[in-house]
């Protein structure tokens, strides 16, 4: 019993971590986008708001689904029978108080894509959404094991930090490879030159991101192993070099990407003729970076709920 209900918190987790990056990587796309000019741009605008819906919707299930299941765990009684536990977690634990707090942000985002001026969103929608999103992330970081030292700690905020820039970096490769790039634009000037530029701020994005996961990464690595001797021999230390080992293939082909397609196909973009080619492996490589990605959520999934060594 107590094997599933831990595969079922690690699957509930995975989900609202991919639902979570997803809604953040659309959000990125949709600010990018959402005063375009081209027919290329202005149809991505719709689909990317039901990017957002779907997301947030599916973050919302795995969200009410890990209440439950973390309470069944503190309670130590079958799913079925964990209501009063619910009550009890939410009210009288830590955990309670964090999960109102994110549940009230997760909240908000939400309401956030209702807000409309006139045929476009509202200008003030996305900052109020990223605020959102980023009060939901903290609200993970005090549950972590960053959290175990206090909620307002320099470990609590680059755990924080790291999974702001995990959400940004995993949201805009799905998002992309799977949505905004994954056809060719109309060969028409304008639409060309706003591909052009989503891609360009896409890598620019994406390579910041990758920089200040590696920064803060090594950060909580070394918080939770203590020394390089409890890198081998637990599970701790193995799941941490899965997971590396993970990002390291993600980060590859984005570099690749980056290095050598992406300066083809922004020369393509910019000659009068279409050509093709250079836009097919671009998105087909975003969409094999992020099947490791996902890939990568998970192994996080097993690391957030193992011990590390400096827990004892």
């Amino acid at each position: 019993m107590e094997a599933d209900l831990a595969l079922a918190q690690r699957f509930a987790t995975v989900v609202l971590n991919l639902s979570i990056a997803i809604l953040v990587g659309a959000s990125a796309a949709h600010i990018w986008l959402r005063r375009a000019r081209s027919t290329w741009g202005i149809g991505l605008v719709p689909r990317l708001r039901k990017v957002m819906l779907s997301a947030v919707a599916a973050a919302a299930m795995a969200y009410v689904a890990g209440l439950w299941l973390e309470a069944a765990s503190m309670a130590e009684v079958p799913v079925s029978e964990a209501f009063p536990a619910v009550r009890s977690v939410i009210t009288a634990t830590h955990y309670g108080l964090a999960w109102m707090i994110g549940a009230a942000a997760l909240l908000v985002a939400a309401l956030t894509l209702r807000i409309r001026n006139g045929v476009r969103p509202s200008a003030v929608a996305p900052l109020i959404r990223a605020a959102a999103l980023g009060v939901l992330l903290y609200a993970r970081s005090m549950v972590s094991h960053a959290g175990a030292a206090g909620d307002f700690t320099w470990a609590v905020l680059v755990d924080w930090v790291h999974l702001v820039l995990v959400s940004l970096w995993v949201g805009e490769v799905i998002v992309a490879g799977l949505v905004t790039l994954r056809s060719q634009p109309e060969w028409e000037s304008k639409n060309r030159g706003e591909c052009a530029r989503f891609i360009t701020s896409l890598s620019t994005s994406a390579t910041v991101a990758l920089v200040g996961i590696f920064i803060t990464g090594v950060l909580s690595a070394w918080r939770g192993l203590g020394s390089f001797e409890n890198v081998l021999d637990n599970p701790y230390g193995t799941s941490l070099l899965i997971k590396v080992g993970l990002v390291l293939c993600a980060a590859a082909l984005g570099g690749l990407n980056r290095f050598v397609v992406m300066p083809k196909l922004l020369v393509q973009l910019r000659k009068p003729k279409r050509e093709s080619g250079a836009n097919e492996k671009f998105a087909m490589i975003l969409q094999l970076e992020a099947i490791i990605l996902v890939a990568v959520l998970i192994a996080a999934a097993v690391l957030s709920s193992t011990s590390p060594p400096t827990a004892s």
